[in-house]
């Protein structure tokens, strides 16, 4: 069978010597081949203006800079390092190595003002390309499962439909809706379960955003289309989150905020700290609502953000950059990391991110009021335990994907493959033991249903590795027997995790991304497995078990639904392709009872090979079924009619929020306000 495939040639700008004599240009930098050979300089050209321009922007600003640096300029600047080189990770000094620099109040890069003016007339804004047209816009398109056609339309781009977020229409703003009650209850929530997990506000900063709203009177002209911004995907995260009745109307609602704050999006999304931590806070929300964006897009451009500001290298030690200033940067920088390793190894995709060798050290433990613009009392109280450990795990992930399915090479202390699967098993065993001997050595009450969360965490975490490091992959195509049956074990142990984390108490973050495609993964390795292995599965499990874990998978994909429907399509599928492997594997175990019996009655046999066959499929490929099948769905995107739904007058009867009493729940936060 023949496939029309169009071939792609990368387009290259030409350099002016080609353009101006019409000649192909091959647009190696620094410069072409033609160039080369005639011996003569280089350079680009820009259509804009018409003239010459640099080819390399790096080069360019190396020689204006050390035009700069020259002593006969008007202006000299002294050097203070190559924008490439790795400053080494100071985990607890800050102390002042004599570096003359200044620390930017606006943007947070470590750069001399001089350089950061180059940089601004030179380079975009990385979260937007003019006020009005952000390129944020080109994300805002729901996260679609995977799919053999590909990509299947969005109506989310098209600025004419009524529901379009690029374009949306104008209606009566849900924040206002929240009642002064209710609100209390879900910030609190937000403070005490989801910040600690995803720090990328400061305690303060989000509280001050919140006040500005709903303490107006104390706050009087505070409010800002940033602190709007803010509190709305705040309250829409902690309603998603918090509801355990009522899950569509709430999620309908949370939609809702969302889509209105989109409306400061050009505001918002600048091209500095604080727009970093705006389009985060988007992502943590684009988890519990995967249909909103696409999560591959939206953090593949959070990532290019954080290599533009630096964030991906420590800063030198200097008096003049703050130890709060230090650990926020830290801060954005794996929750950005962990964001992107998340989405990225599901879709089999490389991390733009560095994965090993990270030169920046993970921020404080401690809770957000001991952190504050005077310094830091490291003996304050350890509330953010949960965002190392998780990003422990996904660097554990990261490193499994990287070595088995992108190439690269197996860490050099490692002799052999083996050696390094070996190594992988013990680092997650080891991972999942600290969580266990932490959560028994915790004294503190109030933590305890955090630790219970963070065991359930671990419980999934820990098969989930196993799963990724024994499937099949490009560097190990055909596992043995043994790591198919550990692939298979396991994967039903993320599931059954993954169901109970959805059925989990009020206020446990229930995010739906990463449970909907784990799962559909580990169904995949599950049906491979149990096609290929039935002689071995037989010898070590009866049929009522079997029967019981194919069902784990469907109740799993059922729960997933209530939060996005799209698992619903997950769940057909799987059924549908368990319905033929399920049968197969009963007419085998059928074969095996009658070659027992008639096997008493003749002589005895020892050796039994290609007595059973076993089916060789690429079943890898249902990572790529058609999930959202554009010949019977109207829509591929999960969108809510939020406007069909009125905003309840008991948010508590409505959605069973649960919340602690509001004179406790509002000493938490408006003290904070205050220090």
């Amino acid at each position: 069978m023949q496939h029309n495939r169009t071939k792609v040639r990368r387009r290259v700008l030409a350099c002016a010597r080609c353009r101006k004599r019409k000649l192909s240009c091959d647009g190696k930098v620094p410069a072409c081949t033609r160039c080369v050979d005639a011996g003569v300089s280089c350079v680009g050209f820009d259509s804009s203006t018409q003239r010459e321009a640099p080819r390399s922007i790096a080069d360019y600003l190396e020689a204006y800079i050390a035009s700069l640096e020259d002593p006969r300029s008007p202006t000299p600047l002294r050097r203070i390092g190559r924008p490439s080189e790795i400053f080494p990770s100071p985990a607890a000094s800050h102390d002042s190595e004599g570096h003359s620099v200044k620390w930017g109040a606006e943007n947070g890069t470590y750069a001399d003002s001089l350089v950061n003016q180059v940089m601004e007339d030179v380079t975009p804004s990385f979260l937007g390309i003019s006020k009005m047209r952000p390129i944020l816009s080109c994300v805002v398109k729901g996260t679609q499962l995977p799919s053999r056609k590909g990509l299947v339309g969005s109506t989310d781009l098209d600025e004419n439909h009524p529901r379009s977020i690029i374009n949306p229409q104008p209606f009566t703003n849900c924040l206002n809706g929240i009642d002064y009650k209710t609100a209390v209850g879900l910030f609190n929530n937000y403070l005490d379960r989801i910040i600690t997990q995803y720090p990328i506000y400061h305690r303060n900063d989000v509280t001050a955003a919140f006040n500005s709203i709903y303490y107006p009177v104390s706050n009087p002209g505070q409010e800002t289309p940033r602190h709007r911004y803010i509190v709305s995907i705040i309250m829409a995260i902690s309603l998603s989150t918090a509801a355990r009745t009522n899950q569509r109307q709430a999620n309908a609602l949370a939609y809702t905020l969302v889509r209105q704050a989109m409306h400061f999006i050009p505001e918002v999304a600048t091209n500095d700290i604080s727009g970093l931590q705006a389009i985060l806070l988007l992502t943590q929300y684009i988890f519990l609502n995967p249909s909103m964006a696409d999560l591959w897009l939206l953090t593949g451009l959070i990532s290019q953000a954080v290599i533009d500001l630096g964030l991906h290298q420590e800063l030198p030690n200097d008096a003049n950059i703050s130890p709060y200033q230090r650990d926020m940067r830290r801060r954005l920088f794996w929750c950005a990391w962990e964001m992107e390793v998340g989405v990225c190894c599901i879709f089999l995709r490389p991390v733009n991110l560095p994965i090993q060798r990270i030169d920046v050290a993970f921020p404080l433990e401690v809770d957000d009021t001991a952190i504050t613009q005077g310094g830091i009392n490291l003996n304050g109280r350890l509330s953010k335990f949960t965002s190392r450990r998780i990003c422990q795990f996904r660097m554990i992930e990261a490193e499994i994907y990287a070595v088995m399915r992108h190439g690269e090479p197996i860490p050099k202390e490692c002799p052999s493959l083996q050696h390094w699967m070996q190594r992988c098993e013990a680092s997650i065993l080891e991972w999942q033991r600290e969580i266990y001997a932490s959560e028994a050595a915790n004294q503190d009450p109030s933590f305890e249903a955090r630790w219970k969360e963070m065991k359930l965490y671990s419980d999934i975490a820990t098969p989930y590795i196993f799963v990724a490091l024994y499937r099949p992959h490009p560097m190990n195509p055909m596992p043995t027997i043994d790591q198919q049956m550990t692939a298979f074990v396991n994967a039903v142990r993320v599931a059954d995790g993954y169901w109970q984390q959805s059925n989990a108490d009020y206020g446990r973050i229930k995010y739906v991304f990463h449970p909907c495609h784990h799962v559909f993964n580990c169904a995949n390795i599950f049906l491979q497995v149990l096609q290929r292995c039935k002689q071995e599965i037989a010898e070590r499990y009866q049929w009522q078990e079997i029967e019981d874990w194919m069902d784990h998978f469907s109740r799993c994909f059922s729960t997933i639904a209530e939060r996005w429907t799209a698992a619903t399509r997950c769940q057909e599928e799987y059924e549908r392709l368990l319905a033929g492997i399920k049968e197969e594997y009963r007419e085998f175990l059928a074969q095996r009872t009658s070659f027992v019996s008639h096997s008493h009655l003749a002589a005895p046999m020892t050796d039994t090979t290609g007595l059973y066959t076993y089916p060789v499929s690429d079943m890898d490929d249902i990572n790529f079924w058609t999930v959202f099948n554009p010949t019977t769905a109207t829509e591929t995107i999960e969108t809510f009619n939020a406007s069909t739904y009125k905003v309840p007058y008991d948010w508590n009867e409505e959605f069973s929020l649960e919340f602690v009493p509001l004179q406790e729940a509002e000493q938490k936060f408006v003290t904070t306000a205050q220090i």
